[in-house]
Formats: C-alpha cells, structure tokens, sequence
C-alpha cells in the first residue's frame, strides 16, 4: 500500500486515550495499583537419617491485575483531531490500545519437597523430589466475561510441574541425573475465522551431566539436557509465524543439547 501504518499501546492518560474515551461505551481511565491477599501455610519435617521434607499450601487472591485494552482502530477524523493537539505522529496512528486495571484472579497452589542424603561407596547421594500444584482461576473483571481471554491465562501453563534429581559426588567428580514432568497446557492462537485452541498433553524430559574439580580452580562439565532428543507435538496453528512449535512452550523446544563447560576462578 506504501503507506505506514503504527499499532501503539499509548498512556491511559494523555491526549489519545482522551480521544478515544469520547467514543460511545469506552472509557480509558488512569492506573491503579494491584493488591493482593496472600495465606500460605507450610510444615518442615527433619529426620536423624539424613530426609527432610517441606510442603506449603497457599492462596493469593489478586485485584485490579494490569490487562492489555481492546485494540481500537483510529479514524481519519480522530487522526486529524490527534494533529491538531500535537501529538507527535498522529499522522500514522492506526490502531491504539492501553494498559488498564482488567480483572481479579485467585491462585491456589502446593508446594512439595523430598530430600535424601546417605552415603554409598566412596560418596555420598543426594535425592531431591519437588512438585508443584498451581491453579489459577479469573474472579472478576473484563476477563470473567471473556472466555478466551480467561481461557487463555487458566490454562496456558501446566496445573502440573515436577522434578527429580540424583546427585552422586565423590573425590573429585559429582554426577547427576535429572527427570523434569510438565503436566497438560493449552496454547491459544487466533486467525481471521476465530479463537482457535490447541491442548497438549504432559512431557517428560531428561538430563545428565557430570562435573570434574580439576584443581581449586578449575572445572570441567559435561552433560546433555533432554538427552534423548524429545520434541513437544507440533503447533498446529503458529506456522503463519514461521514456528513449528508453539513460542508459549513451558519448556525448551530445541530438543537434546549437549554441551562441554569450563569453569575458571581466581
């Protein structure tokens, strides 16, 4: 078209956001802080045989969470009237949103960790399990009466998460091994026909590494993270962003890396 066009999030004070309250059922006000109640309550357990053990319960409920606005496309009329007060490139502005108080959310969640030390052999193990529960849900606000939009911030990370690890070290080396679980997400995308969702199921990846003390200053390590080279299904609806896999991933989409690190101190 040889013509620019400029989509911009502006101030929710200032000339343009004026301009823009003055349309029918639209109203850009200024900011107000997010505030949040929090309740949590944790135990911690000790043993004389080397286990420890933590678990905490939480919720945080939070109100006036800071949202993108609805995208409004600008007129001509509205340009010329932006140029007119000065504002700088209103002659280019097309589209415009803000920053807005949107909506209110409550997250309830777990936190769980094992700890195992005990001696085998020349070294000693260290076993440590976590897992997390994490659940949010959209209490109020413009989100409640948006289902894509609460949808896409419920779901989009996984309730899910844990991890298991092995240490062993000994002498000079120290050995791990590590299994990270992601539980089932959903990804959002959308196109000209509409809203389009995607769930993706759990995932477990793998990683291994050792670690050689060469002297008090240097190491050598060495390892893989996702060692046996896994992929995540593909996202059906990024390939018009060039993506094969989807860019809200909670976790890495480049399959196995392999790596050797040298580690200098003075």
């Amino acid at each position: 078209t040889l013509n620019i066009f400029t989509s911009g999030r502006f101030s929710p004070q200032g000339a343009v956001a004026e301009l823009i309250s003055q349309r029918a059922d639209v109203n850009i006000l200024p900011l107000e802080p997010e505030e949040s109640d929090n309740i949590t309550a944790g135990l911690a357990w000790n043993s004389d045989f080397g286990m420890t053990a933590t678990v905490d319960i939480y919720q945080i409920d939070v109100t006036n969470r800071l949202s993108t606005s609805s995208t409004f496309v600008v007129t001509d009329e509205e340009r010329a009237e932006l140029a007119a007060l000065g504002v700088a490139g209103a002659e280019g502005i097309t589209r415009v949103n803000f920053f807005q108080n949107d909506f209110d959310t409550r997250t309830k969640g777990l936190d769980l960790v094992l700890a195992y030390a005990f001696n085998v052999g020349p070294g000693q193990v260290n076993l440590t399990g976590a897992y997390n529960y994490n659940k949010t849900e959209v209490t109020g606000g413009d989100f409640a009466e948006n289902t894509t939009s609460a949808d896409r911030f419920e779901k989009g990370i996984p309730e899910h998460t844990a991890n298991l690890q092995a240490n062993y070290a000994f002498g000079k080396w120290d050995i791990f091994g590590r299994m990270r679980y992601y539980g089932e997400w959903r990804d959002y995308s959308g196109n000209s026909t509409g809203d389009i969702f995607q769930d993706f199921g759990a995932m477990v990846l793998f990683d291994l590494g050792a670690t050689y003390q060469v002297n008090d200053n240097l190491s050598v390590r060495m390892g893989a993270e996702n060692v046996f080279d896994q992929y995540p299904d593909e996202a059906t609806y990024q390939a018009s962003r060039g993506l094969i896999y989807s860019r809200n991933a909670p976790y890495d989409t480049d399959g196995g890396q392999y790596y050797l690190r040298l580690d200098l101190s003075f």
